[in-house]
């Protein structure tokens, strides 16, 4: 149920810089909730937070970003080929534990 990872993403306050931010939540059925940390690095450090729900096939999320007085929705799409390198790669690591 725990999820994480990072992000980067070109800055809307500094030309040429990205925004790096660490993402850490949670998964319960259809339910995701996170927050993504951003750094600080190239403009400020500030936390959002984010709610939505998975589509059935487990391709989409759907929800609310909010921020201090700021909100809005949000769409995040996997892509088949994450989805395949994703399994490609768990493969690889079981036929090293099994090898």
């Amino acid at each position: 149920g725990s999820l994480s990872g990072s992000t980067s993403e070109a800055s809307d306050l500094l030309a040429g810089a990205d925004e790096r931010a660490d993402v850490r939540g949670t998964r319960s059925g259809t339910a995701v909730s996170f927050y993504k940390y951003y750094d600080g690095d190239a403009a400020y450090g500030h936390a959002v937070a984010y709610e939505g729900i998975l589509s059935t096939d487990g391709q989409q999320v759907d929800g609310h970003w909010s921020i201090d007085d700021y909100s809005g929705g949000f769409v995040m799409t996997r892509s088949l080929q994450a989805v395949q390198a994703g399994e490609e790669e768990a493969e690889a690591r079981m036929d090293a534990i099994i090898n």
